[in-house]
């Protein structure tokens, strides 16, 4: 299973990921919430209770290639980012 850091949160809404810190995986479950902001997300570790994690702390947030969503919405959100520019470039 490969794994790939997401640097956008709010894309990861009930993905299941793996939480890094300087390398060293710490927790892996499913993405119970996330801040608007995405810099700080709740995890659901299989049989425990949700663990808060933060991006200022210094950890990863690491997914699977098979959630497409995750590449789909990454996608759109560059997609719409560019369009924006483009527009208030006008």
């Amino acid at each position: 299973m490969d794994l790939r850091p997401i640097t956008d949160w709010t894309l990861l809404i009930g993905a299941r990921v793996e939480i890094r810190q300087q390398g060293s995986p710490v927790c892996s479950g499913h993405v119970d919430t996330v801040t608007d902001d995405g810099r700080i997300l709740w995890l659901r570790p299989p049989a425990q209770n949700r663990r808060l994690f933060e991006k200022a702390e210094f950890f990863e947030a690491w997914a699977t290639e098979e959630r497409t969503g995750v590449h789909y919405e990454v996608a759109k959100s560059l997609i719409t980012r560019s369009l924006e520019n483009r527009s208030s470039d006008e």
